[in-house]
């Protein structure tokens, strides 16, 4: 159906509804997940509700939306809504792993699964991708997104919103809008302390791609911004998003945050809450039932139009002519059954698991493993089906999980493990039975990290070093005399400064989803590793916040290490930024990540030294792999303006190129970078670039590669 075609039939019911009906077209009700819903569902088919929530498969959707459509004067179904993280019934990896592999198409077709999937159980829209920004670890919800950087995160928003709508018939949901990921602390629902010009140059980047990949709504955040919270920041919705990024979607709340407009400070009471949240833009009140209580009220005082009410249920109406839900609102059972966790569903999270993980350290060629070698693996998380599944699952079971420690036995027959004891609850560990088990190997592989349980939406943790005994655990296996790696298990990056220094090796799978025969594959060597850290792991919890894209101060820290005054060891040089008592880099940089062979990358050399504001800028790198086996090379560019009207970033990234190499094979590659790449946001609120000079690296992560420079004028 062309817009056209859809403008003409949301104008037809408009001019056919009553309010009441117009008003239910932006209320959300939770339905439980029972056949049995009584009250609700009268409550639902009373007030018309557009949208309802905890839908749990096709034989519930069918009598829903039946009871809906005969409920409704005009035959409206319901949007059917659910929060589809990462997968519904079969369980990718957390986002924050899948940003790791920077691969878009891969992360493309991840949602793509995700969503065909939900909508075999009826659904019709997903409260997805998140696409905050995030560069405080301790924040639970950095698990749902793409970390920290603007340009990656933009990509991969881009991929997902892409991904979902080739599933065709699910609309997707861009979130949390805006600042989000900044919130004070780490702690969720907290203010979003930043000034506008980093709002638009580092958690704007995201939405915008979102919004010209053609999302179908948008969820404004928890938080507060420039002092007021997101739901009731009518200059962040309908100043910045529907004007300056031209979105035309429907603007729909997060769970009660209307109503929470008054724990803000903002509202006296629920009517007024009610208002400033409708007058911001807000379509569909999620939850908290204003709309419905007051809209009616606004109406008979004049406080709010029909052209308003208008405005808002068309937005509404326009998604679900949309995606289809007035062509198609029942669903099969049977191929209900057939897709969840079918063959290809699962095949593609098996990939995403072993393109997700990233290989962090590998010293005496710890991995791959060898069939042949004799491993004892240990960890109470090595044979939890529930950990790798992360705390947002949707429908997806434990029981469905493949466990690392069950993967590596699908690999080889030489796997003994040993739980250890229940070291995440923080109880000792059995030390002789570790020593026995230990004789009789030639490697250790300790599975350590975080239960399901502590990463998420409000599970921000204040430490975020492994939980528990593991360190001593680790430490302790660090004696035994036999080489030791360490596969982590978390929803967010952890402090493992400790654990690291005394392991040989050390693999970061996440929180993996369903199948850890993808990480088995990494680990044994049937699939090159090539994830990349899509967020720093910190050195220290001190250092938190922390993310490469800083910028240079006046006073930059130039890595010395000297003696100070008192003759106090310091790692840095006397009045510059730094810490006096810790390194000031992360223990591992953003876009780390190893793999089993080598690459070798040379200074970009520009097709020409200066170029006109708006050109595409074209350069040649050469690119080599100097190991031994074939292997994918994920190439970063990244990008510095040397003298801009504001600070901006030491570097930037701002290209990601997947370049397979077999061993020995060198290209020399033409690359370019859009116009786009050197742009920011001024003072001015505008997006364009400085005349001036600009500084190129190629590399494989923020850390190395020799810059060459270019002008634009």
């Amino acid at each position: 159906m062309t817009e056209r075609e859809i403008e003409i039939k949301v104008q037809e019911l408009l001019a056919d509804m009553t309010v009441e009906e117009k008003i239910g077209q932006l209320l959300y009700i939770n339905a439980p997940r029972t056949f049995d819903w009584g009250s609700e569902l009268e409550f639902i088919e009373k007030y018309h509700a557009g949208s309802v929530a905890n839908d749990p498969g096709a034989a519930p959707s069918n009598i829903l939306q039946k009871r809906v459509m005969a409920a409704s004067p005009h035959r409206i179904p319901a949007l059917l809504c659910a929060d589809i993280i990462c997968g519904y019934r079969t369980i990718f990896p957390q986002p924050v792993a899948e940003a790791c592999s920077f691969d878009v198409e891969m992360i493309e077709k991840d949602a793509e699964c995700s969503a065909r999937e939900a909508m075999a159980a009826g659904l019709s829209m997903t409260y997805a991708p998140m696409m905050d920004i995030a560069r405080d670890p301790r924040w639970g919800r950095i698990s749902e997104g793409a970390g920290e950087d603007p340009y990656l995160g933009s990509i991969v928003a881009a991929a997902r919103v892409k991904g979902i709508a080739n599933a065709g018939g699910i609309a997707s949901c861009a979130k949390h809008y805006i600042g989000y990921g900044a919130c004070v602390g780490g702690r969720d629902y907290d203010a979003a302390l930043i000034s506008e010009v980093e709002l638009r140059n580092t958690y704007l980047p995201p939405f915008k791609a979102a919004v010209e990949a053609g999302v179908d709504t948008v969820m404004p955040a928890f938080n507060e911004t420039f002092g007021v919270p997101m739901h009731a920041n009518r200059y962040l919705i309908e100043d910045v998003l529907r004007g300056e990024l031209g979105f035309k979607g429907a603007v729909t709340t997060d769970y009660n945050a209307i109503d929470e407009l008054i724990n803000h400070g903002v509202a006296a009471d629920r009517e007024e809450a009610c208002l400033k949240g409708f007058k911001a833009g807000c379509d569909i009140d999620t939850g908290s039932l204003i709309f419905q209580e007051y809209l009616k009220k606004f109406y008979d005082e004049g406080k709010i139009t029909m052209e308003e009410l208008d405005e808002h249920a068309a937005r509404v109406l326009r998604l679900k002519f949309k995606v289809g839900v007035f062509d198609k609102h029942e669903y099969s059972e049977e191929y209900e059954a057939q897709t969840f966790l079918c063959d290809e569903f699962k095949a593609q999270a098996r990939e995403a698991a072993a393109k997700s993980t990233v290989l962090l350290k590998n010293e005496g060629n710890f991995f791959p493993l060898s069939r042949e070698e004799k491993v004892l693996v240990v960890g109470q998380l090595a044979d939890d089906q529930d950990a790798p599944l992360g705390w947002w699952r949707a429908l997806g079971e434990a029981e469905d999980t493949t466990t690392l420690l069950t993967a590596m036995r699908e690999k080889s027959n030489n796997i003994t493990h040993v739980e250890g004891g229940k070291l995440l609850d923080g109880e000792d560990f059995d030390r002789e039975a570790l020593i026995e088990a230990a004789k009789n190997c030639d490697k250790i592989v300790a599975v350590v990290g975080e239960a399901s349980y502590i990463s998420g939406e409000a599970h921000t943790r204040g430490d975020i070093t492994l939980p528990g005994t593991q360190t001593a655990f680790i430490e302790f296996l660090a004696t035994l005399g036999k080489p030791l790696a360490m596969a982590v298990i978390a929803g967010r990056p952890l402090v493992i400064t400790k654990e690291n220094a005394v392991c040989d090796a050390v693999i970061y799978p996440w929180q993996f989803g369903i199948m850890g025969q993808g990480v088995a594959d990494v680990m044994f060597g049937d699939v090159m590793p090539e994830g990349k850290l899509c967020a720093c792991l910190p050195y220290d919890m001190g250092q938190i916040p922390i993310f490469y894209a800083r910028v240079n101060t006046g006073r930059p820290y130039k890595g010395e290490i000297v003696e100070m005054s008192k003759k106090v060891s310091s790692y840095a040089t006397d009045f510059t930024c730094h810490y006096i008592d810790m390194p000031t880099e992360p223990l591992y940089t953003f876009g780390h990540g190893l793999t089993y062979t080598t690459f070798d990358i040379g200074t970009p050399v520009p097709t020409k030294t200066e170029w006109n504001i708006g050109d595409e800028v074209e350069f040649d790198v050469d690119v080599a792999n100097t190991g031994e086996r074939d292997g994918r090379l994920t190439l970063q560019l990244y990008v510095r303006d040397v003298a801009a009207e504001i600070c901006r970033p030491v570097k930037e990234l701002k290209l990601v190129k997947k370049v397979p190499l077999k061993a020995g094979e060198k290209q020399t590659l033409r690359v370019s970078l859009p116009a786009s790449a050197f742009e920011y946001y001024h003072t001015d609120k505008k997006l364009y670039a400085d005349p001036g000079d600009f500084m190129i690296w190629a590399a494989e992560d923020a850390a190395h590669g020799e810059p060459c420079k270019i002008t634009l004028k």
